[in-house]
């Protein structure tokens, strides 16, 4: 994952280029760090003082251009915080889906936003894929509910697809013991 800044220094309509990496050509995730300038920092900037002195950080995180009154203003990208959403929702849906054949809580992979919030980029969950000792019915339902979970949130990942597949594994033995059991 790439993380890019960008500093708004007009107000011209920021253009996005697709995420491509240089030494691949694949898709890539891109993190856009966007900052923009207070209108006291813009006008500052345009009357050619205050950018050549020192810049200091402040406790708030944001930047001091060192001139009384006119401060750098970070901000995290929307792009940013839809991801760090749609990864929580995501999760969220496969914890709720999974019930109690969840294995851990989410953990989250976290990045910090401009303000040093800690934005969610990616996200696991633990999952008991083992079988019910003795209780082959139960290993099927066991199973079909984890494959449920999988798919829940609609748009699975690769371990996402993973899981579902063991879980399909899973569910065949169960039906297999199960047909033993009925011929026995």
């Amino acid at each position: 994952m790439r993380i890019v800044f960008d500093l708004s220094v007009s107000r011209m309509p920021h253009t996005t280029a697709v995420p491509v990496s240089m030494a691949t050509g694949r898709r890539e995730s891109v993190l856009v760090v966007r900052l923009e300038r207070t209108a006291a920092a813009e006008a500052v900037a345009s009357s050619g003082t205050g950018d050549d002195g020192p810049s200091q950080v402040g406790a708030s995180g944001s930047k001091s251009s060192g001139v009384p009154g006119v401060d750098l203003v970070w901000q995290t990208s929307d792009a940013a915080l839809a991801r760090d959403q749609a990864v929580r929702g995501h999760e969220a849906q496969h914890l709720s889906a999974l019930g109690p054949y969840a294995a851990s809580a989410i953990q989250y992979q976290t990045r910090l936003g401009a303000e040093g919030e800690p934005l969610a980029v990616g996200g696991r969950i633990a999952v008991n894929l083992t079988a019910v000792p003795g209780d082959p019915a139960a290993t099927l339902r066991k199973a079909r509910t984890i494959l449920h979970a999988a798919a829940a949130p609609g748009d699975p990942s690769t371990a996402d697809q993973r899981v579902a597949a063991k879980a399909y594994r899973l569910m065949q033995q169960a039906q297999a013991e199960l047909r033993v059991d009925q011929l026995a």
